[in-house]
Protein backbone atom coordinates (compact mmCIF):
# COMPACT_ATOMS: atom_id res chain seq x y z
CA UNK A 1 0.00 0.00 0.00
CA UNK A 2 1.62 3.13 -1.02
CA UNK A 3 1.14 6.17 1.11
CA UNK A 4 0.05 10.13 0.23
CA UNK A 5 3.09 11.95 0.04
CA UNK A 6 3.39 14.26 3.13
CA UNK A 7 4.73 17.94 2.35
CA UNK A 8 6.65 18.90 5.15
CA UNK A 9 7.52 22.55 6.08
CA UNK A 10 11.31 22.12 4.57
CA UNK A 11 9.56 21.14 1.23
CA UNK A 12 6.68 23.72 0.51
CA UNK A 13 5.26 24.66 -2.46
CA UNK A 14 5.25 27.77 -4.10
CA UNK A 15 7.94 30.51 -3.75
CA UNK A 16 8.67 32.23 -0.79
CA UNK A 17 8.13 36.30 -0.49
CA UNK A 18 11.66 36.67 -0.79
CA UNK A 19 11.70 35.46 -4.17
CA UNK A 20 9.26 37.15 -5.61
CA UNK A 21 10.17 40.75 -4.33
CA UNK A 22 13.99 39.28 -5.94
CA UNK A 23 12.29 38.43 -9.11
CA UNK A 24 10.04 41.29 -9.04
CA UNK A 25 13.04 43.86 -8.21
CA UNK A 26 15.31 42.09 -11.37
CA UNK A 27 12.65 42.81 -13.76
CA UNK A 28 12.12 46.38 -12.77
CA UNK A 29 15.49 46.96 -13.37
CA UNK A 30 15.85 45.12 -16.97
CA UNK A 31 12.21 47.40 -17.86
CA UNK A 32 14.08 50.45 -16.52
CA UNK A 33 17.39 50.02 -18.79
CA UNK A 34 15.18 49.49 -21.73
CA UNK A 35 13.30 52.07 -21.53
CA UNK A 36 16.47 53.86 -21.17
CA UNK A 37 17.96 52.37 -24.65
CA UNK A 38 14.74 52.88 -26.23
CA UNK A 39 14.89 56.92 -25.39
CA UNK A 40 18.64 56.77 -26.38
CA UNK A 41 17.78 55.10 -29.64
CA UNK A 42 15.17 57.44 -30.53
CA UNK A 43 17.34 60.08 -29.91
CA UNK A 44 19.89 58.93 -32.20
CA UNK A 45 17.42 58.36 -34.91
CA UNK A 46 15.82 62.05 -34.48
CA UNK A 47 19.95 63.25 -34.88
CA UNK A 48 20.25 60.58 -38.12
CA UNK A 49 17.68 62.17 -39.51
CA UNK A 50 19.08 65.92 -39.15
CA UNK A 51 21.92 64.80 -40.51
CA UNK A 52 20.10 63.65 -44.13
CA UNK A 53 20.72 66.30 -46.01
CA UNK A 54 24.87 66.17 -44.86
CA UNK A 55 25.16 62.52 -45.58
CA UNK A 56 23.44 61.80 -48.32
CA UNK A 57 21.92 64.88 -50.17
CA UNK A 58 24.84 67.33 -50.12
CA UNK A 59 27.88 64.60 -51.72
CA UNK A 60 25.29 64.05 -55.10
CA UNK A 61 24.88 67.86 -55.09
CA UNK A 62 28.71 68.37 -54.92
CA UNK A 63 29.47 65.76 -57.84
CA UNK A 64 26.72 67.71 -60.41
CA UNK A 65 27.72 71.35 -59.12
CA UNK A 66 31.66 70.24 -59.55
CA UNK A 67 30.65 69.16 -63.03
CA UNK A 68 29.20 71.92 -64.17
CA UNK A 69 31.66 74.77 -62.34
CA UNK A 70 34.12 72.58 -63.89
CA UNK A 71 33.27 73.02 -67.46
CA UNK A 72 31.96 76.50 -67.19
CA UNK A 73 34.36 78.71 -70.02
CA UNK A 74 33.24 81.88 -67.73
CA UNK A 75 30.42 83.24 -65.26
CA UNK A 76 28.25 86.06 -63.94
CA UNK A 77 26.68 86.16 -61.04
CA UNK A 78 22.43 88.29 -60.35
CA UNK A 79 20.88 88.81 -57.86
CA UNK A 80 17.77 86.87 -59.19
CA UNK A 81 16.34 84.78 -62.02
CA UNK A 82 15.13 87.15 -63.95
CA UNK A 83 17.99 89.66 -63.63
CA UNK A 84 20.04 86.85 -65.18
CA UNK A 85 18.01 86.36 -68.21
CA UNK A 86 17.58 89.77 -69.33
CA UNK A 87 20.99 90.17 -68.53
CA UNK A 88 21.39 92.60 -65.98
CA UNK A 89 23.84 93.95 -63.90
CA UNK A 90 25.90 91.12 -62.30
CA UNK A 91 26.84 91.48 -58.48
CA UNK A 92 29.83 89.67 -56.60
CA UNK A 93 27.79 88.43 -53.35
CA UNK A 94 24.87 87.09 -52.53
CA UNK A 95 23.40 86.58 -56.16
CA UNK A 96 20.64 83.92 -55.88
CA UNK A 97 21.53 83.24 -60.29
CA UNK A 98 24.45 82.41 -62.00
CA UNK A 99 24.54 82.72 -65.69
CA UNK A 100 26.99 79.93 -66.99
CA UNK A 101 28.88 80.14 -70.42
CA UNK A 102 30.27 76.58 -72.35
CA UNK A 103 32.16 76.27 -75.42
CA UNK A 104 31.27 73.96 -77.66
CA UNK A 105 33.24 71.73 -79.63
CA UNK A 106 33.17 74.00 -82.65
CA UNK A 107 33.89 76.65 -80.73
CA UNK A 108 30.46 78.66 -80.61
CA UNK A 109 29.22 79.46 -76.83
CA UNK A 110 26.06 77.84 -74.80
CA UNK A 111 24.04 79.72 -71.47
CA UNK A 112 23.34 77.87 -68.84
CA UNK A 113 21.79 79.39 -65.67
CA UNK A 114 21.57 77.95 -61.91
CA UNK A 115 19.09 79.65 -60.14
CA UNK A 116 17.65 79.62 -56.44
CA UNK A 117 14.15 79.93 -55.95
CA UNK A 118 12.17 80.27 -52.95
CA UNK A 119 8.38 78.58 -52.75
CA UNK A 120 6.52 76.96 -50.44
CA UNK A 121 8.38 74.14 -49.78
CA UNK A 122 11.39 75.97 -48.96
CA UNK A 123 14.84 76.94 -51.50
CA UNK A 124 14.93 75.21 -54.92
CA UNK A 125 18.51 74.77 -57.14
CA UNK A 126 17.25 74.49 -60.69
CA UNK A 127 19.37 74.44 -63.33
CA UNK A 128 18.40 75.95 -66.85
CA UNK A 129 19.08 75.90 -70.19
CA UNK A 130 17.60 78.67 -72.32
CA UNK A 131 16.24 77.57 -75.85
CA UNK A 132 16.42 79.88 -79.34
CA UNK A 133 12.23 80.39 -78.93
CA UNK A 134 12.73 81.90 -75.87
CA UNK A 135 11.24 79.16 -73.57
CA UNK A 136 13.57 77.46 -70.95
CA UNK A 137 13.66 73.85 -70.17
CA UNK A 138 14.86 72.67 -66.49
CA UNK A 139 15.76 69.93 -64.28
CA UNK A 140 15.95 70.08 -60.26
CA UNK A 141 19.56 70.00 -58.96
CA UNK A 142 17.88 69.86 -55.46
CA UNK A 143 15.35 71.45 -53.18
CA UNK A 144 13.68 71.84 -49.34
CA UNK A 145 16.78 74.12 -49.17
CA UNK A 146 16.66 77.31 -46.18
CA UNK A 147 18.54 79.23 -48.88
CA UNK A 148 21.24 79.36 -51.75
CA UNK A 149 23.93 82.07 -52.18
CA UNK A 150 26.32 82.46 -54.78
CA UNK A 151 29.43 84.89 -54.56
CA UNK A 152 32.61 85.22 -56.64
CA UNK A 153 35.86 86.16 -54.61
CA UNK A 154 38.93 86.52 -56.18
CA UNK A 155 37.03 84.74 -59.58
CA UNK A 156 36.27 81.35 -57.99
CA UNK A 157 32.29 80.51 -58.42
CA UNK A 158 31.07 79.23 -54.57
CA UNK A 159 27.76 78.61 -54.23
CA UNK A 160 26.83 78.02 -50.19
CA UNK A 161 23.55 76.16 -49.44
CA UNK A 162 21.76 76.04 -45.78
CA UNK A 163 20.29 72.95 -45.27
CA UNK A 164 16.75 71.99 -43.66
CA UNK A 165 17.99 71.44 -40.17
CA UNK A 166 20.42 74.56 -40.20
CA UNK A 167 23.41 73.02 -41.48
CA UNK A 168 26.26 74.92 -44.26
CA UNK A 169 28.08 73.29 -46.86
CA UNK A 170 29.86 75.41 -50.11
CA UNK A 171 30.78 74.52 -52.68
CA UNK A 172 33.60 75.98 -55.11
CA UNK A 173 34.83 75.94 -58.84
CA UNK A 174 35.99 78.04 -61.06
CA UNK A 175 36.01 78.87 -64.92
CA UNK A 176 38.56 76.61 -67.17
Amino acid sequence: MKWPLQHSRLNPRGFTLMEISTAMGLMVMLSAALVVMLQQHLSFMVMARRQNFLAQEAPQIGNILGRIFQQADHFFIYSSHESALSGGTPVIQNGSAVRLFFKTAVQTTQERLIAAETGSSGTALRFYTPQPDGSETSWLICKGLQSAAFNASEGILTVTLTGPNGEEITYSGGSR
